[in-house]
């Protein structure tokens, strides 16, 4: 099978973060077929080993599942494959697929498939297989004709505020921020994406509204699409994103929720114009309120530990100031650069298939890479991928000539090594 042939039949089977055992079981039963001796741990990682490998490929296998996902239809558009009206799984399920292909032909290669990397890299940190290789190449990063380097480390936070509501007859309403395009929290977070949560509480501030209740954001690593309100008013509202619910006795929320929201710095925070890259950001991911609470989930990210610290410690203050608690989570360190030894290899191989220059760089986005480097700090890593635009949104979609070119891309580096 070619690599798009595996990474449709990789379609077929539900994936989502958190939901993977199918496809752990499907992966644990080709390699055995293939010939590889399989390991597994706690935490549901996979690895395929192969008694001549010198290289350990990388890829996680669950996706982040928006709109119809995990219910593919794929489409083929100008050399593109998207998903109808759902995120794709390209990544990292392209990944996968080249893993899978080099299995099948039987290539010296050991590969290692990780577990809920979606949900904050957690097969990587839980990881307990036994690496052997001197090197190890992720297939997680989404440009063509860059080699990845380094990556930011994050942080996630948990924000819970107690709410007190007062019963008043007001005007009555619903409103809806929708139609944004979302994207990924980490690459896309310099794209001036509108974040549908900040969005609807601008609107709702400057209108004067009262909050009954909010919710939106679909992923914590996704920058959100949709939000919606129930509001109040004094007086009759005349707004096209007001959708009247009628003069009623309602639960309004006394704390300054929208002033609250409407103040929080979404977004860049500062940018490193040597690697030409964000250097710290945070997304204002999810959003929800009961009878008693409002929760949010928010996802921060730096390339510097010390900014990362900084920025949890900063946005704690911010929500505390209001009266909330705050709970960090799954705090993973950056990536520094390798730039030396195997990133040499992986540059020459690259440029040797395809012919062209190559860049070095880094990522504003999460990769494994980092962390099993703790776990195996004498191994030499570097990460490549197809091109892969609008991660974590329905807009996800790969250019299917870049998928083929990587992958000889990967099979020079293992022929490199034999």
């Amino acid at each position: 099978m070619t690599v798009i042939e595996h990474f449709k039949a990789l379609c077929a089977i539900p994936h989502c973060s958190g939901d993977t055992a199918q496809m752990l079981a499907y992966l644990g039963e080709k390699a055995g077929a293939y010939g590889y001796t399989t390991h597994t741990d706690s935490a549901g990682n996979l690895l395929c080993s192969h008694a001549d490998a010198q290289v350990t490929l990388q890829a996680h296998y669950d996706m982040v599942c928006i709109g119809h996902a995990p219910e593919l239809v794929l489409y083929e558009e100008a050399g593109w494959l998207h998903a109808k009206d759902s995120t794709l799984g390209a990544d990292n399920g392209m990944g996968m697929a080249m893993m899978l292909a080099l299995m099948e032909a039987g290539r010296p290669v050991d590969c290692l498939f990780t577990s809920d990397e979606e949900t904050g890299l957690v097969g990587a940190r839980a990881l307990a297989v036994p690496l052997k290789t001197p090197v190890l190449l992720n297939l997680d990063s989404e440009e063509f004709g860059e080699i990845t380097v380094g990556c930011a480390g994050g942080v996630d936070l948990n924000v819970t505020l107690p709410l007190t509501r007062t019963s008043r007859e007001l005007y009555c309403y619903e409103a809806v921020a929708e139609g944004y395009p979302g994207g990924h929290s980490g690459v896309d977070i310099d794209k001036h994406l509108p974040n549908a949560i900040k969005e609807l509480a601008a609107k709702l501030y400057a209108m004067g509204a009262s909050l009954v209740s909010i919710a939106g954001g679909e992923r914590r690593n996704a920058v959100p699409k949709r939000a919606v309100a129930a509001v109040a008013f004094e007086n009759e509202a005349d707004d096209a994103m007001l959708r009247p619910l009628g003069k009623q006795f309602c639960e309004v929320i006394e704390n300054p929720l929208l002033p609250m929201l409407h103040a929080f710095a979404h977004g860049v925070r500062d940018f490193d114009a040597g690697l030409g890259i964000v250097r710290t950001s945070i997304n204002l991911a999810e959003i929800a309120t009961t009878e008693t609470a409002l929760t949010i989930k928010l996802s921060a990210r730096s390339m510097i530990e010390a900014d990362l610290r900084r920025i949890e410690s900063e946005t704690t203050a911010y929500f505390s100031a209001f009266g909330a608690s705050v709970e960090s989570e799954g705090f993973y360190a950056p990536w520094e650069p390798e730039q030396e030894g195997f990133v040499e290899e992986v540059r020459a191989a690259y440029e040797a298939a395809s012919g062209e220059t190559v860049s070095i760089g880094a990522i504003h986005a999460g990769l494994e890479c980092g962390i099993i480097k703790k776990h195996f700090p004498q191994m030499q890593m570097a990460s490549i991928g197809p091109t892969i635009t609008h991660p974590h949104s329905t807009r996800e979609r790969v250019d299917l000539g870049s998928v083929e070119r990587v992958f000889a891309v990967v099979e020079k580096v293992i022929a490199a090594r034999a």
